[in-house]
């Protein structure tokens, strides 16, 4: 089988943050999630990815999407606000696994509503929760940040460590996708 190669190009390009302000975040999630489908139905449900020079054959798994009712009671059993981006992405898939390397598996687990609450364990800080691990990072969302308005509400914080020893990434649920996804998977807040 022929696997084509192929970066994916950000939904919107990462140096114009005036372009980025400007649009609507309602759809970033969705736009980068369907090219992501896109390109993987193109190459027979496999990509290849380039990791610092090492390429390699991945898959991608999306979940079930989430209903507005599951959301709904999600929201009223935890007490936590979920933002509104956050909430497209799970209407579009209830968690997924992206960049898989399809001999080694991969470490990119983009949280489920249940996952949620299994994988949230920590002391309760501020309302924040764990939407995602990284290659060991924990991608979270302040809910604090959330409840002020505050469009840029993710923090990573390691996979041991508390949620007040977290770093913010300056941005929100769709961008980071948006980055995540143009990335090819690769831990760019790091960079």
């Amino acid at each position: 089988m022929k696997v084509k190669h192929w970066l994916l190009m950000p939904v919107y390009l990462v140096n114009d943050k005036s372009n980025r302000e400007l649009m609507d975040m309602t759809g970033q999630v969705e736009e980068a999630i369907n090219q992501m489908k896109k390109k993987l139905a193109e190459n027979n449900q496999v990509i290849e990815v380039n990791e610092d020079g090492f390429i390699y054959k991945a898959t991608c798994t999306f979940n079930s999407p989430a209903s507005d009712e599951q959301i709904h009671s999600f929201e009223q059993k935890t007490g936590l606000l979920l933002p509104d981006d956050y909430k497209e992405f799970l209407k579009i898939t209830n968690g997924c696994r992206l960049f898989d390397n399809l001999e080694s598996g991969g470490e990119n687990d983009l949280y489920s509503l249940d996952d949620i609450i299994n994988y949230t364990y920590e002391d309760s800080y501020e309302g924040c929760y764990k939407v995602a691990c990284i290659y060991q990072d924990n991608i979270v969302i302040d809910g604090e940040a959330v409840a002020k308005g505050d469009k840029n509400y993710l923090m990573v914080k390691g996979h041991i460590d508390d949620f007040e020893e977290g770093e913010k990434l300056h941005m929100g649920f769709a961008e980071w996708i948006d980055q995540f996804i143009s990335h090819q998977g690769e831990k760019f807040w790091d960079k």
